[in-house]
């Protein structure tokens, strides 16, 4: 497979300092080796620009959501670059840097490919709130939510004017940390979500299974993979913002990711929420997030470029 790095050093989406240095630290412990050796075809595309803005800058733009100025700026360019990789024929992999990401990466895509797009979201959280449901402001928990077009219209509008994904082939799993204003959203809107207690009683199996059958239902062709290391259980991915017991182990995650890969439609990948400054003494995390690179990386080197 032919892949672009994308480098995202973003943390006002969480308001979190050190998220932002996930890029270079997974850089520097040799993750465009990894691409490489699993028989990829790997080119830098370097770091989209994060404006520098102050403490004083939170609340600038808006009262409740932080750092919206940046968050906007940074997206709509994060955008400009997947959406050009992806006419260069290759396939984005944005590392993050915080979850907001994914209100520019989901633009670029969608600018290109258009609006049928699957999004499947991997994340102990739905990142569905908006200005009025989210308790903390943070944007890292909205980018789902307005890529469907719910929220702010700063958000919902970003690099092009409207919705960018329809609910309905929008697929979170993972979820087990959801707030209540998130979960009206859910189902007001018919989003499909796996809890992390349905994949223990099903197993990844069963859900990859069921998974394939909707993307064939909803007709998907082209998706975007939205991976937040938080997925995985608290006790692995202790460096990350919101850590959260009870998630996926490591076969599970791997399990899903080479289940979602072999289907040969992933077009973009979003990597994100690895805050090296959180990590622990032995860096757990840091060794985590390279083996679920690695399965990344195994993967998309199976698959041969689409185009």
């Amino acid at each position: 497979m032919h892949i672009d790095l994308v480098k995202v050093p973003l943390f006002y989406g969480c308001d979190r300092e050190g998220v932002e240095n996930g890029p270079q630290t997974l850089m520097d412990h040799g993750l465009e080796e990894i691409f490489t050796k699993a028989g990829n075809h790997v080119r830098d595309r370097g770091f989209v620009t994060v404006p520098v803005l102050n403490k004083e800058d939170k609340y600038k733009a808006h009262d409740h959501m932080k750092y919206l100025d940046g968050v906007i700026e940074t997206n709509e360019a994060l955008a400009e670059e997947v959406g050009q990789s992806i006419k260069e024929h290759y396939l984005p992999f944005t590392i993050g840097g915080d979850h907001s990401l994914g209100l520019g990466s989901i633009a670029g895509v969608t600018k290109v490919l258009g609006n049928e797009v699957g999004v499947i979201w991997i994340d102990a959280h739905a990142d569905i709130n908006t200005a009025e449901s989210s308790p903390s402001g943070n944007i890292h928990g909205m980018p789902l939510g307005a890529s469907m077009g719910a929220g702010h219209d700063a958000l919902k509008n970003l690099y092009y004017e409207g919705r960018k994904v329809d609910p309905h082939n929008c697929f979170i799993i993972g979820a087990r940390s959801v707030d209540d204003g998130e979960v009206t959203l859910i189902d007001e809107l018919g989003i499909n979500v796996w809890y992390m207690e349905e994949i223990r009683d099903k197993g990844m199996g069963i859900v990859l299974m069921e998974l394939m059958e909707l993307l064939e239902k909803r007709n998907i062709k082209d998706i975007h993979i939205s991976y937040d290391i938080d997925s995985l259980d608290s006790a692995l991915v202790p460096g990350t913002g919101t850590p959260v017991e009870d998630g996926m182990e490591y076969d599970e995650s791997e399990q899903l990711i080479k289940g979602i890969i072999e289907t040969e439609m992933v077009r973009s990948i979003d990597f994100v929420e690895f805050n090296p400054c959180r990590d622990n003494a032995d860096q757990i995390t840091l060794r985590s997030v390279l083996r679920m690179a690695t399965a990344f990386a195994e993967a998309l080197g199976s698959v041969k470029s689409k185009h």
